[in-house]
């Protein structure tokens, strides 16, 4: 499992939140599962995102 966080300082556009999460998507294999956690308060944004990683057998 990996994970991405970023924390936003200040008012911040949700296009911005955007255009992070889709270049940490666009790094990542698409069959990988993602999980994203977000904590919007008004002076800052977490954002986190889990990949688990596919099993191969």
């Amino acid at each position: 499992m990996r994970t991405f966080q970023k924390i936003f300082r200040g008012k911040i556009s949700y296009n911005k939140i955007d255009k992070y999460v889709n270049l940490v998507r666009k790094i990542l294999d698409p069959d990988d599962d993602i999980q994203i956690e977000f904590d919007i308060q008004d002076d800052y944004q977490i954002i986190k995102i889990n990949v688990f990683d596919r099993v191969l057998h």
